[in-house]
């Protein structure tokens, strides 16, 4: 059937009211969900989130579970280092906090945050700061086969930029702050600490707004990554973390 004017007229009109919709949706939405949804591609690996590897270091054990309407991580890491990584290009002045819940089943008794040898962590979120990078469309080259028999393979690159951990620490107390070892842009913010709360859910909450211009005495660019990891390679111990319920809110 041949377009008329007027059909032309009310065709644009409603185009037009499907976009001004779908930005007043936009605008309206008091939360931006980051966290866990099971997919179809993998078991373990959530939808949309991608695997980090370090070279040399074996890969934790990932597996996804439901709590109710609530899909839960759950991080198994023993001499270990692995990560999941979710790209994101988030303006914070939109949703400037982030929320998540997670539990460990002990801390890493012998990690000392400050120092590059001892730098593990039964938990972390961490938030990555800068210009947003697309997702590879490639796959990771395949390893030789001197490697082939290592426990570890290669994985997404994490982006650059600044970077905040949020640890479950283990030496420095609640509440303080010490650099990532080796890096001027990166921090490490201490929201629990110790085994006091081990087995059980524990909510955060954190302004990243009021966190990085406290850190970093700038305001943020975006918001384009959030990692979840657990890290036991350099003490060699074993833990059990689950993490669940990543969402972006507004004030």
């Amino acid at each position: 059937m041949a377009l008329t004017g007027k059909t032309i007229c009310i065709s644009m009109i409603v185009s037009g009211l499907v976009v001004v919709s779908a930005h007043q949706s936009e605008a309206k939405a008091k939360t931006h969900f980051v966290g866990f949804k099971q997919g179809k591609e993998s078991k373990s690996v959530p939808q949309g989130w991608e695997i980090i590897t370090y070279f040399m270091r074996a890969e934790n054990e990932l597996s996804l579970s439901k709590e109710g309407k609530r899909t839960v991580l759950r991080v198994r890491s023993l001499g270990s280092a692995s990560a999941l990584l979710k790209r994101v290009d988030v303006d914070l002045e939109a949703f400037p906090v982030l929320v998540w819940r997670w539990k460990v089943n002990r801390v890493v008794g012998m990690a000392v945050e400050g120092r590059r040898d001892r730098n593990d962590a039964a938990a972390r979120i961490r938030v990555i700061f800068g210009r947003p990078t697309p997702k590879p469309t490639q796959k990771p080259p395949e390893l030789p086969d001197l490697f082939k028999s290592f426990s570890f393979k290669l994985g997404s690159r994490e982006p650059g930029g600044f970077k905040i951990d949020y640890i479950w620490g283990n030496t420095i107390a609640k509440g303080e702050v010490v650099d990532f070892p080796g890096s001027r842009n990166h921090k490490m913010v201490v929201v629990e600490s110790g085994s006091g709360k081990a087995d059980k859910w524990v909510w955060e909450k954190r302004n990243l707004i009021e966190d990085f211009e406290q850190l970093f005495r700038r305001s943020p660019p975006h918001l384009i990554g959030v990692v979840v990891l657990t890290d036991t390679d350099h003490t060699n111990e074993g833990v059990v973390a689950h993490y669940s319920s990543i969402v972006l809110m507004k004030n």
